[in-house]
């Protein structure tokens, strides 16, 4: 320790950052500091218990390294990298930022757009990190509805035209660069509007677009005044739904953070022009006894490192560490000032704390959803102790109803199997026996189908059943057990959804869990799951039936322009939807078929 006390007395008061090592010289914490022997030496003296990490850290540190930077801001830059190179142990960090995707616009004259999970340093332009992949596909697919720029990998030169025209040009989603049919710069234009629509100033893309639409109607050109008008509606479509308004006009980013143990969220909510567009969670390693601060100082250095847009304010749930610094290299990234804003009372205040408890809801139910061993289980184990069951509930059969009017109604059935879904066990049921729109008669149908299996062999029993409703839905399902022919009818309770109640046969009062615990976020899961599974099948069923009766009915709507069709605008309700002239957009259908179209569907909802 004499060596150690050594180094601390003559490291400098320079900004820099300091390394503690092992005796193996392993890195086990990186940290920054505007006077490295300031901070340096304070985890050695009396203020030492200051540092929330010390009491875990410090026993295991043998030496300490340093290197020496300019300023702050190339300091807090140089951390940041060398905890992505040695992720060390006692450092808080990014949990797998590289599995969150993103949306790359290639370098080039005439770039492409595409999804991707790996940021590159390749002249490209990087949108995101976004959450999910389905919600960035999404995106991507609402951006090419909008603005006309490929998805294709093709080599393109200006004015070379070695290449066939893909359907995405035929229907008016490409403005085919490959075909030399597009100049740089009016293809670079749409590039600029894609870049503006993804940072949020959709205002300025409809003033813009609507100005060339107005030249274009001035100079006659009603052709190009038409396709401007259908992007602007493609772009307004998009912008209607953000809905959740701020009362600012600014771009904002606010964030917040849960920590349950060592486990940590944080939620972003992204406002643009005074509305949320879009929230994100990331889940970050920390260590029980990390500071409010210094997880949020993590989170801001390690997300807008590689973040595609810095917003002009970051209101956040704490003070952060090294405020300055911090605010000095956002600047460098965002090419102008932005402010770090701790809300004390008002409406950013109460954005926090709605951004805080999304965290914690999303924190709570991915630990609900944590892989636990056979026996250890505490959503299984409390439902066990809540129920009086004799044993935990390792196999769970739960049920939910879906029907549209009475009509095409059909039941699901999930299984759990030690608290995982266990998917080849699932099973779909098409009504048969019930008319008209009564769930408790669809629900005795489905359990009595599913318990008849079990009496000829063809099914084990569960060890619970749960059904989704309140006492009716159970009532139908009890009756339906009691019917049955089986020697040993299993436990059964519902789950209503309104208030989340547990109600058992027989019993007039519902049992009522705490919003926290595991038992309720067990039987929440699967009932949710059940749900999904009854509503995927049922919408199968009415895409099927719909796109049969109706489109085929259409005179003149062959199977080529059925598939057209549907190519372009996804469903049968969104041709409804579509305008005379968005029909007119696909190939072969002409204005008169246009029209005829819009009246059928408008005037026919079955053939």
């Amino acid at each position: 320790m004499d060596s150690l006390e050594e180094k601390v007395n003559i490291i400098p008061s320079n900004p820099g950052v300091y390394l503690m090592k092992d005796g193996a010289g392993k890195i086990l914490y990186v940290g920054k500091a505007s006077s490295l022997a300031r901070r340096v030496r304070n985890y050695f003296g009396p203020n030492a218990k200051l540092h929330a990490i010390t009491p875990s850290l410090m026993p295991h540190v043998r030496d300490i390294d340093y290197i020496i930077t300019d300023n702050e801001v190339e300091a807090l830059i140089l951390e940041n990298n060398l905890i992505k190179k040695h992720q060390p142990r006692y450092n808080i960090k990014l949990k797998d930022d590289k599995r969150y995707p993103y949306l790359k616009l290639t370098a080039g004259d005439f770039p492409r757009i595409s999804m991707t999970r790996t940021v590159e340093q390749d002249g490209a332009k990087y949108f995101g990190p976004y959450t999910h992949a389905k919600a960035t596909r999404q995106t991507l697919k609402e951006i090419t509805k909008a603005f006309p720029i490929r998805t294709c990998d093709l080599a393109i030169e200006e004015g070379k035209a070695n290449h066939r025209p893909c359907l995405d040009f035929h229907i008016g989603r490409c403005l085919g660069p490959c075909m030399g049919e597009v100049s740089k710069e009016e293809y670079q234009e749409v590039v600029r509007g894609i870049i503006l629509f993804l940072k949020g100033n959709g205002k300025t893309i409809i003033r813009e677009l609507t100005e060339k639409m107005k030249e274009a109607a001035a100079q006659l050109d009603f052709e190009k005044a038409a396709q401007i008008r259908d992007r602007l509606n493609s772009i307004q479509k998009v912008l209607e739904k953000q809905k959740i308004s701020s009362g600012d006009s600014e771009d904002q980013d606010v964030i917040a953070f849960w920590q349950k143990d060592s486990e940590v969220c944080v939620q972003i909510f992204m406002v643009r022009g005074g509305k949320m567009t879009d929230k994100e969670h990331f889940f970050v390693a920390a260590s029980e006894e990390s500071s409010p601060a210094a997880i949020l100082t993590a989170f801001v250095e390690q997300y807008y490192e590689h973040a595609s847009f810095v917003p002009k304010t970051i209101i956040l749930q704490n003070e952060i560490e090294m405020p300055e610094a911090i605010k000095a290299w956002l600047k460098t990234r965002r090419g102008s000032i932005v402010t770090l804003h701790v809300p004390q009372k008002g409406r950013k205040l109460n954005m926090v704390e709605m951004a805080a408890k999304n965290a914690r809801a999303t924190l709570e139910r991915e630990k609900s959803q944590t892989v636990y061993k056979k026996d250890d289980n505490p959503g299984l184990i409390g439902l066990r102790d809540v129920l009086s069951l004799p044993r935990q509930p390792h196999r769970i059969d739960a049920f939910d109803i879906s029907n549209f009017g009475g009509s095409m109604a059909v039941g699901s059935m999930v299984v759990f199997q030690d608290g995982k879904p266990e998917k080849s066990e699932y099973r779909r049921y098409r009504i048969r026996t019930v008319k008209g729109q009564d769930d408790f008669a669809m629900m005795r149908e489905v359990i009595t189908r599913r318990f008849m299996a079990s009496t000829e062999g063809d099914a084990p029993l569960p060890d619970l059943v749960l059904v989704d409703g309140g006492k009716g839905q159970l009532n139908a399902a009890l009756a339906a057990l009691r019917d049955s022919e089986l020697a040993e009818r299993p436990p059964i309770i519902g789950l209503a959804k309104k208030f989340e109640h547990i109600f058992l046969p027989g019993e007039s009062d519902p049992i009522v869990l705490s919003d926290r615990d595991p038992a309720l976020h067990l039987i929440q899961r699967i009932r949710d799951e059940a749900h999904r599974f009854a509503i995927a099948y049922h919408r199968t069923l009415r895409g099927k039936t719909i796109t049969e009766s109706i489109l085929d009915y259409i005179p003149n709507i062959g199977v080529k322009r059925k598939q057209m069709l549907i190519q372009r605008f996804g469903s049968v309700e969104k041709i409804r939807e579509a305008t005379v002239d968005e029909l007119r957009s696909v190939k072969g259908i002409t204005q008169k078929l246009a029209e005829d179209i819009k009246k059928y569907l408008g005037d026919n909802d079955s053939p």
